[in-house]
């Protein structure tokens, strides 16, 4: 099993569980980390040389994005025979 579909399954079988079970897998999840080599992952400069340097106001094309896709969202749902 790969790391992305085990990382899957843990956050589905998170679902299930109480808040106070929640506790305990977060507090047996930090004695883990505390006890293992803690490796930092970097994500400084992740989406570099993709092309989003060339947009020039970043912001706005991202809620321009956001709005076009509810509203088609939102026609989608009003179709629906509920």
């Amino acid at each position: 099993m790969d790391t992305n579909s085990l990382r899957g399954r843990i956050k589905g079988n998170l679902l299930y569980l109480s808040l106070d079970k929640l506790q305990e897998i977060n507090n047996l999840m930090e004695a883990i980390i505390d006890k293992s080599d803690k490796k930092i992952i970097n994500m400084k400069g992740i989406w570099k040389g993709l092309g989003f340097e060339k947009i020039d106001n970043l912001e706005q094309e991202i809620r321009i994005v956001r709005n076009t896709s509810e509203k088609a969202l939102e026609e989608r749902i009003s179709r629906w025979n509920i």
